[in-house]
């Protein structure tokens, strides 16, 4: 029985020689109708057969396994003389075993199924449904749009051991729309090389950041003209290691029974105080009492909480913060001194917090969450540039059944 080639294969210019009906499987031969020169397009050409190929072809009913089997053939023009191998039109490149019309319809099951349920599903190797995906997602991201871009985000994130001894990814994404702009190996300097090219040409006002001097050095040469917004989670997670310092020097100093109680307290001191139930306020009034240098510690903390939540803008954050400094530099607690020293060196970027209607690295740290759900579906990643792409799609992803 005949195979309409088009409609179940999208193949031209070859014709159905005869069709093999086997248990598990459908092998479908092949003849070319016309031979023509590549590069002219005459038909005075010197056909030599080199080799027969088979292809998989796309399902018929409930045979998945459609093999499509013809000879490639090497050309002789007679009118431009070039000599070259016949071009097969329904393969998406010479060395492909898929035709396009399969690519196409895997590219199109891959945001609803997994590489895993695709590969059992049409009896392909898993590698072979990544690499076809890979490939897709390169040339989908090859170029990213930036001229648009306005207000950056940088981060870092830990993404474990075993991917080319790279710890560490650097993001770049646009704050406005959450795509990602960049994904550079490791953490510094280094890792935002590929970035500077993606963005020479956008309108780039504002970027965010954690308080590493890398990244404000390179923001500072290569765009002198934007605004940086150093990050309030940052700054209070930076006052937060301040405080749990000066919990492990007062433990240093305890005998052992005084220890293990105040290790096991260590989370009341970094929870914010309306967070705190009423047993654990008590406890840690009593601890204040105590331990001076922690319960000021303490205090502090939630005094730079509350400029955050009570400056009006940038004038009045300053001011405030300046004085936040002044009153820790005047306790003598040498974590508090590091703090005020920081936030007087940074105090600029904090402040332009205010300047861009509080505008925060919030979206990048949600961002970092993604990256860790999608590692842990996927089990890990061997493949780091596929990794990275995917990273680059994540914005994208709706379903929780891409992996």
């Amino acid at each position: 029985m005949p195979v309409n080639l088009y409609y179940t294969q999208r193949v031209r210019g070859f014709q159905q020689e005869n069709v093999k009906y086997l248990k598990n499987s459908v092998e479908i031969l092949l003849k070319r109708t016309k031979h023509q020169c590549p590069y002219c397009g005459s038909t005075q050409v010197t056909v030599e057969p080199v080799r027969r190929r088979q292809i998989r072809g796309e399902p018929l009913g409930s045979c998945r396994n459609v093999v499509l089997e013809f000879t490639i053939h090497r050309l002789y023009c007679h009118s431009c003389h070039h000599r070259e191998m016949e071009h097969i039109p329904f393969l998406s490149h010479p060395k492909a075993r898929l035709t396009k019309a399969l690519e196409r319809t895997i590219l199109e099951l891959r945001p609803h199924m997994s590489i895993q349920a695709l590969a059992n599903f049409y009896n392909l190797r898993w590698h072979t449904i990544k690499e076809l995906e890979k490939k897709q997602l390169k040339k989908k991201y090859s170029r990213i749009q930036t001229a648009h871009v306005k207000a950056i985000g940088i981060d870092e994130i830990h993404v474990g051991k075993g991917m080319q001894n790279q710890q560490y990814l650097t993001i770049v994404r646009d704050l406005q729309s959450g795509a990602v702009i960049h994904v550079g190996d490791g953490k510094g300097i280094s890792a935002l090389a590929g970035a500077l090219k993606k963005l020479k040409k956008s309108k780039l006002k504002v970027v965010t950041m954690d308080m590493a001097n890398a990244y404000y050095s390179w923001i500072s040469e290569n765009f002198p003209k934007v605004n940086i917004v150093f990050d309030h989670f940052h700054v209070i997670k930076l006052m937060n290691d301040k405080l749990d310092l000066v919990r492990r020097r007062i433990t240093a100093k305890m005998d052992e029974s005084q220890r293990k109680q105040l290790k096991g307290l260590r989370f009341i001191f970094l929870r914010n105080n309306e967070d705190l139930p009423e047993d654990a306020r008590q406890i840690l009034k009593n601890m204040r009492g105590d331990f001076q240098d922690l319960g000021d510690a303490y205090m502090f903390k939630e005094a730079l909480r509350s400029i955050y939540r009570q400056a009006k803008d940038s004038y009045h954050a300053r001011m405030a913060f300046l004085r936040w400094c002044k009153l820790a530099e005047e306790t003598g607690i040498p974590e508090l001194k590091t703090m005020a020293r920081t936030i007087r060196d940074k105090l600029d970027g904090i402040v332009t917090y205010w300047t861009f209607r509080h505008i925060s690295n919030a979206k990048m740290e949600g961002f970092n969450n993604k990256i860790r759900w999608l590692i842990k579906q996927a089990y890990g990643f061997r493949d780091r540039e596929y990794f990275k792409l995917k990273i680059y799609q994540l914005p994208e992803i709706s379903s929780s059944k891409e992996i």
